[in-house]
């Protein structure tokens, strides 16, 4: 989840600056508005439960570039850091929504990439990152320990990994959301982006008795078929009409996906994204956090090799981590544009920054 209130509220803010109403000379005061509606106390975006993972994704950075060692969540740092996180209440999630529908001029409902990111997304804790729940040998304990603290949950999983029975306990413990990644409707085109162990008709035949125990047990899991739109070949485009036609009368939450960091095709001019914030900044230094296995604190989902830590709950609390110098200095990089050489967030991610935006 993220905070709602600072998307709404610095939503001004990133209107003047989106279009191109300020420069550099006032980036001091930028820095300071921007601290001044954060909350002190971050969101927790993310806990990556593991990195363990038997698939070979082409679009993955963790297939090409990831080293650090495979590792799953220690249970007292799980329990401690599902203790710190915020979740929203029905009537804030309610305003935020009628805000959106109101002033952002968008439809929170809507069953797309960006109805995913505001309707589900902003108010579930996710619990995946650089490796497959499912590989998780203590995964349905930690969904049952965040349905006791009432924490509304989300992963993304490769079916390939998932079996049946893992997948109905999952839900019977109490997990909100359940999203599935289908790249491909034929065998071979899918384990070309996904590896060997990736089969479609598997993936779907074992999405569709899931969608049968979701009605005969009256669970309220949304479950979510997604396709990555890799811009690969012309005829993708009427694959994804394909694949959203097959899902149109089930009760799924089908939608194509931008790959929102082209770790790939990354020169590939084709792909535009139809996320959100294609034509904003990114807005994580402000916005929410994630912890990852190991303990350690990075402002995105796309931190794969700890190339860009803020700090460790091992060490410090979040709060502390969320409120120090380290951070304070990443978050007027990103207004300055000052960052050292070589930095992650500029030179290997292709979401734009707020200093782009400065004359």
């Amino acid at each position: 989840m993220y905070d709602i209130n600072f998307f709404k509220n610095s939503s001004n803010l990133k209107k003047r600056i989106t279009e191109n109403l300020l420069s550099q000379k006032d980036a001091e005061d930028i820095s300071a508005e921007l601290d001044a509606l954060r909350d002190k106390v971050p969101f927790i975006y993310n806990i990556e439960t593991t990195n363990y993972c038997n698939m070979k994704c082409v679009m993955c950075p963790r297939t090409m570039f990831m080293t650090r060692k495979n590792i799953w969540i220690n249970d007292g740092l799980f329990d401690r850091m599902t203790s710190e996180v915020k979740t929203h209440n029905q009537k804030s999630l309610n305003e935020f929504w009628n805000w959106l529908e109101k002033d952002y001029k968008y439809n929170p409902k809507e069953v797309s990439e960006n109805g995913f990111y505001f309707s589900i997304v902003s108010k579930s804790l996710v619990l995946h990152g650089f490796g497959e729940p499912f590989l998780d040998k203590k995964l349905i304990e930690r969904i049952e320990i965040c349905t006791k603290k009432k924490i509304p949950t989300y992963f993304s999983c490769t079916p390939a990994t998932m079996t049946v029975e893992k997948a109905k306990k999952a839900m019977d413990a109490g997990l909100g959301v359940l999203k599935f990644s289908l790249d491909a409707m034929d065998e071979k085109k899918i384990q070309k982006i996904r590896g060997k162990r990736a089969n479609f008709s598997e993936a779907v035949d074992k999405i569709l008795e899931l969608l049968e125990y979701k009605k005969k047990k009256n669970l309220k899991t949304i479950l979510v078929p997604c396709m990555i739109d890799l811009a690969m070949e012309e005829t993708d485009v009427e694959m994804h009409k394909d694949f959203l036609k097959f899902w149109k009368d089930k009760d799924v939450f089908a939608y194509i996906k931008s790959q929102d960091n082209r770790w790939l095709y990354e020169n590939d001019e084709k792909l535009k994204s139809k996320s959100h914030y294609s034509d904003q900044y990114c807005e994580y230094p402000w916005l929410s956090l994630t912890v990852m296995a190991d303990g350690n604190v990075v402002p995105c989902t796309q931190i794969s090799n700890n190339e860009l830590v803020l700090g460790n709950v091992n060490n410090n609390t979040l709060e502390e981590i969320w409120n120090s110098k380290e951070y304070e200095e990443f978050r007027k990089m990103h207004v300055t544009g000052n960052f050292p050489k070589g930095h992650k967030c500029k030179d290997k991610c292709d979401m734009k920054k707020l200093y782009q935006y400065l004359s």
